[in-house]
């Protein structure tokens, strides 16, 4: 059995099963820390750029945590290299591309419309780059999870890649961090998509209603009772 990454701590305890029980409670804490992050009476973009930060520490965290239990078996390290370490890392690199934008918005861009429009072509790029293994993915295949996700796999590409992420050397395998940026595009496409819907509702003066947020993912589709929860249904759709 995997848990979901929404799911509480006193579900995941009364399972057998253990090995994602403090993975859990380190995202659940990353969650209440982004949630606290963008509560706080700032600029949306240095809220953003603080909930960089604490993803960074929580991810420093959990790959403390990873080389001080270890990973047992194949089984262990496949499931961390494609149910765990992903989540924790795509939000970094989420929160890199908003704010990143953000700045942008503020201090460059004249028509905020076409900018944002041109960003959302961004997710669909890399869909298209990346088809072959997105749609193994989202398939639910685990097939060639043992080609993708054990650090045997790990290939100079992915080196690369672990090494922007200021990675420990045997953490990471042959294609996680294109999950990891798959998760952070995806959530990203959303963002970038409600940013063009408010600018759009200004541009016809209609009235746009921000909530207590304030950030471009503000109009969710259901009711969502947190910042991260929505990031979460995002990442998981």
């Amino acid at each position: 059995m995997q848990y979901p990454f929404n799911t509480s701590i006193a579900a995941a305890e009364h399972s057998e099963e253990t090995i994602e029980i403090p993975y859990c409670r380190l995202f659940l804490d990353l969650r209440k820390r982004i949630d606290q992050c963008m509560m706080a009476e700032l600029p949306e973009t240095e809220r953003l750029q603080n909930c960089f930060w604490t993803s960074v520490q929580c991810y420093r965290k959990l790959k403390e945590l990873v080389l001080d239990n270890g990973l047992k078996n194949e089984s262990d390290e496949i499931y961390f290299f494609r149910n765990v370490k992903p989540k924790f890392a795509s939000l970094i690199e989420f929160f890199v591309l908003c704010t990143e934008a953000m700045w942008f918005v503020e201090n460059k861009v004249q028509c905020a419309a076409s900018f944002w429009r041109e960003e959302l072509e961004k997710y669909s790029r890399f869909c298209n780059r990346y088809n072959v293994f997105i749609r193994y993915y989202q398939s639910g295949d685990n097939r060639h999870d043992s080609a993708y996700f054990l650090r045997t796999t790990a290939d100079a590409l992915s080196d690369i890649h672990s090494k922007m992420f200021d990675e420990h050397p045997i953490l990471h395998s042959s294609k996680d961090w294109i999950l990891r940026s798959y998760l952070a595009n995806k959530m990203y496409f959303r963002f970038a998509q409600e940013k063009l819907d408010s600018v759009l509702l200004v541009q016809n003066e209609k009235n746009a209603v921000q909530n207590k947020y304030g950030s471009g993912l503000k109009n969710a589709h259901h009711a969502q009772d947190s910042f991260s929860a929505l990031l979460v249904d995002y990442m998981n759709s």
